[in-house]
């Protein structure tokens, strides 16, 4: 638990110690002693006045730099004396800055989490909330935009987030035993390790962890779900906006990813004729040399030229490396070959996530006060964002897609704009259909699940466009308070200020006993609301909550939909060509299977 103060001595050096952290918050831990800062929250628009302790910039591992770069990360050593956990350490290296000045320096150098604690006169200890941040495995950090402060004091959960390698630093691979790969995923598995063995001396709960993560980050929430390493270590899982049924960001071919290694040795200097000699002149590069092979789009394009191969949608994607993961996750999702059975997951979308994809595909609109798009660049923005040199050639699956979302009521207006269009067909196909397949596996296999849709445009985007709608990650403003984050500057209006609050609530309720409902007392929440909970997620049933400035129930989200992509498409794949090993049952149940990694 946390102590304050330490006891002075004559040395005038432990006198000074004394004097500066005696009003700051102490823990030790197994590391050694760590020294934060305490916070008051509060904030006009929510009647808390809460005192936060804080600690920021803790080291979970040692610094995988030198020798320990593409290798697991190794323990943290201790230290002497007082560690100042004050401010946030270094993001990892990337090739952009998402969370511009507030991130702080950029450094391989990087595995720190974060902690916030809000302080208590109850004994009982506190729920624990783990956040994955998102970023395509490319970009991102646990600091600034997940400030856990908010949350902590709304919620009274202890709130943790944390940095883990990115792009090649954090996934290269080459597909044996000298870079087997996942360094990114073995660090997040490290960071809830240390959760686990460390969280008790903050006054948390060591069994009622709770994971929840955005995107790449919701990714791998599921990823520690299913590895047999990660038992008993967490207890709930939210995964916003990506799970392993999402096509295009894991790999299981090991002569690829040698290739694509072999690749990158090849642009930065380190040409080498075995995979041993390549890691070893990799360890030597530059870590800075790398932020040059971190962007989305130009790196996979030239490693494609260089491997005359099409890659995965990242160019170095979580892999099977014969440790975290021994078989493809989605494999092992859909037989639900592991032992956790009795968590509580929640699942959530965001009504209009394809245009994250859209984004990337017309930068040229960026600026624009509206997306339009003419059905040509509809047919080649089809054709291109989709994984896989199969869907992208397929003439008769291209048409399939086109009968589903074409609005052929008005096809034949020179000016239709098909931008929603695409923006639902990648939204469908990349995240919501996904989470259908992964909530009707979870919720037959006996877990109990929720389900939600957010369907609210917030005033303002986390995106620096105008038309972004209820758009991928737009949820992250109000699961982690924005509106309450000092020196954010971000303004909701009173409608959105109060939806916030439902959210926070609905999340660390979850977090708490495992159903977001929240006492029917609740003064967040209106009489009718109260009185129509959250349902579960049953098959049959699928019913679903409607994540808004009021609230509702709902169900069958988008069925047609994903009986299209998770049932038809794959049988019409294999019945084109019938040499192709695709993702259709005998028995027609249309599950899976491999299509997390078709043609990749």
């Amino acid at each position: 638990m946390a102590f304050y103060g330490v006891h002075c001595r004559v040395a005038v050096f432990l006198s000074v110690l004394c004097f500066v952290f005696a009003d700051d918050p102490m823990v030790e831990i197994a590391s050694g002693k760590l020294v934060g800062k305490s916070e008051t929250f509060w904030h006009p628009d929510v009647n808390i006045n809460r005192t936060i302790h804080i600690y920021e910039g803790i080291p979970y591992a040692e610094p995988p730099v030198g020798d320990l770069r593409f290798r697991p990360p190794q323990s943290k050593v201790g230290w002497d004396g007082v560690y100042r956990a004050t401010n946030f350490g270094s993001a990892c290296i990337q090739a952009i800055d998402p969370l511009e000045e507030m991130s702080g320096t950029l450094s391989e150098d990087c595995l720190f989490l974060n902690v916030y604690v809000p302080v208590t006169h109850n004994t009982d200890r506190l729920p624990v909330m783990v956040w994955i941040h998102g970023g395509v495995f490319i970009m991102g950090s646990g600091n600034a935009f997940f400030k856990g402060t908010p949350l902590a004091a709304i919620g009274d959960v202890i709130a943790v987030s944390f940095n883990y390698r990115l792009g090649p630093l954090g996934f290269l691979s080459t597909g044996d035993e000298h870079a087997p790969g996942n360094y990114g995923l073995l660090d997040q598995m490290a960071a809830v390790q240390w959760v686990h063995d460390n969280i008790e001396a903050f006054g948390g709960d060591k069994d009622m962890v709770t994971l929840f993560g955005n995107s790449a980050g919701s990714l791998s929430c599921e990823y520690m779900l299913l590895s047999p390493l990660m038992q008993g270590l967490f207890h709930r899982v939210i995964m916003q906006s990506g799970n392993v049924f999402v096509k295009g960001y894991f790999s299981t071919d090991s002569r690829m990813q040698r290739k694509t290694a072999h690749g990158l040795g090849k642009l930065v200097g380190c040409e080498r004729e075995t995979t041993e000699e390549l890691i070893q002149c990799l360890r030597a590069v530059q870590a800075e040399d790398f932020k040059d092979f971190m962007d989305i789009i130009a790196t996979k394009d030239k490693l494609e030229n260089i491997v005359g191969q099409t890659l995965p949608n990242i160019a170095f994607p979580p892999v099977v490396d014969g440790y975290f993961f021994t078989e493809n996750p989605s494999r092992v999702a859909e037989t639900m070959a592991f032992t956790k059975s009795g968590l509580d997951l929640m699942f959530g979308n965001m009504a209009d996530e394809g245009m994250f994809f859209v984004a990337y595909g017309m930068p040229d609109m960026w600026e624009e006060p509206k997306l339009t798009m003419n059905k040509t660049v509809y047919e080649s923005l089809m054709s291109s964002l989709l994984p896989g040199a199969r869907m992208k050639t397929d003439q008769a699956v291209k048409d399939a897609i086109k009968l589903m979302y074409i609005s052929w009521d008005d096809a034949d207006l020179e000016d239709l704009n098909y931008a929603d269009t695409l923006s639902q067909q990648l939204g469908d196909f990349y995240f919501i259909c996904p989470a259908d397949a992964s909530a009707r596996a979870y919720a037959k296999a006996g877990f109990n699940v929720y389900r939600y849709h957010m369907t609210h445009v917030p005033s303002k985007s986390t995106w620096p466009f105008k038309w972004m709608k209820a758009a991928h990650a737009e949820d992250l403003q109000f699961v982690f308070g924005w509106h309450f984050v000092d020196g954010m500057n971000w303004t909701m209006t009173k409608e959105e200020v109060e939806m916030t609050l439902k959210v926070m609530k609905y999340w660390t309720n979850f977090a708490k006993t495992g159903n977001p409902n929240l006492p029917r007392d609740d003064a967040t929440f209106s009489e009718e609301e109260a009185r129509h909970d959250w349902p579960l997620f049953k098959v049959p049933g699928l019913e679903y909550r409607e994540i808004a400035l009021t609230m509702s129930n709902r169900r069958a989200l988008k069925a047609k939909e994903c009986s299209f992509w998770n049932n038809f498409i794959p049988k019409l794949m294999k019945n084109t060509d019938p040499a192709m090993k695709c993702f259709a049952d005998e028995d027609g149940s249309g599950k899976y299977a491999e299509s997390a990694n078709i043609e990749q």
